[in-house]
């Protein structure tokens, strides 16, 4: 049971460059030394393989210096999670991307009788500051699942790996050369391929969202022109929505962020200047109100009054 299994305590290592060897202690406790492999690449590029069955539920407590790693569950379940944060639940296929900028803590529970196949592969700060370091942290959350604790500097992000990057850790796993410098050569190859592969993928998660804002902001422009230019017609949200082709939702969130105001508040405002133009050249008051959308006089009377503070019918004697 979870409870009778005592949680494995990571001392911090003094250096980024020995993060992973700060796991060796709960690895030894564990029993597990036979079943994982650290390749440290150099040039600020480290590798762990982890392949092993745990008998039993296992809670893993880790605390290290600052790190920027890229972890694919080829097998296995459990739940990771930094300290403050909510857990983020990895089944097989899962990608656990984590940033953090100081020393931070965090518990892993792995699930027993299920074996576990991990690729980890971290990467020095140094090795990122010419590739756009911070990229990560600001669109983290629009992957899957964002268990981020910001407030200590750590982005934790999770989501399903697609099939480019289950490729490669799978040629990590099964790396056959023995030799160090071709291993060496053929790992850092890889490595960095994932890392390319990341960064790809939040580049195209952002231009995706800018490209949705392009076209919510392009559909509330032909929402006001519709509006606009055909105002005694009767608009509703639900046909303007069908009109411009976006959701309800989406038209009524990208309308306010816009424009400012609600859809009503704006065909409202719209529909009443119009009808005060109207008034005023010398058009009647039922006339007006037919033509800017209003079947009911009353209804108009009044709408007109509460925006204005005047009656229709007193626009209309000024002339």
């Amino acid at each position: 049971m979870m409870d009778e299994q005592p949680a494995m305590t990571v001392p911090p290592e003094l250096g980024y460059a020995d993060w992973l060897t700060a796991v060796a202690p709960a690895v030894r406790t564990l029993g597990w030394e036979r079943h994982m492999h650290v390749d440290n690449l150099g040039e600020g590029v480290s590798i762990a393989l982890l392949d092993v069955l745990p008998p039993e539920d296992v809670e893993l407590v880790v605390e290290g210096p600052p790190t920027f790693s890229i972890s694919i569950f080829l097998e296995g379940e459990g739940t990771v999670s930094i300290d403050g944060g909510q857990p983020l639940v990895v089944t097989p296929g899962t990608v656990v991307i984590c940033s953090t900028d100081q020393i931070v803590s965090g518990v892993d529970v792995l699930r027993g009788g299920v074996r576990l196949r991990i690729v980890d592969v971290r990467f020095e700060p140094s090795l990122l500051a010419d590739l756009g370091g911070p990229l990560w942290r600001h669109y983290g959350g629009r992957l899957l699942v964002d268990r981020s604790v910001p407030e200590s500097g750590a982005v934790m992000v999770g989501f399903p790996a697609p099939p480019a990057l289950l490729q490669v850790a799978q040629h990590i796993s099964g790396c056959l050369y023995r030799r160090a410098d071709v291993r060496r050569l053929y790992l850092r190859a890889k490595a960095l391929e994932m890392l390319a592969i990341v960064m790809g993928l939040f580049l195209e998660s952002e231009a995706a969202a800018a490209g949705r804002g392009e076209r919510a902001q392009r559909k509330v422009e032909e929402a006001q022109r519709l509006i606009e230019g055909r105002l005694h017609e009767p608009w509703t949200i639900a046909r303007l929505s069908r009109e411009v082709g976006l959701n309800e939702k989406s038209l009524k969130s990208a309308f306010r962020a816009q424009v400012g105001q609600s859809i009503h508040t704006y065909l409202t405002q719209v529909r009443v200047e119009a009808a005060a133009n109207m008034l005023s050249t010398g058009q009647t008051v039922t006339e007006t109100a037919l033509a800017t959308g209003f079947t009911n006089l009353s209804h108009f009377s009044k709408t007109f009054r509460k925006v204005t503070g005047f009656s229709p019918s007193s626009l209309n004697r000024r002339r």
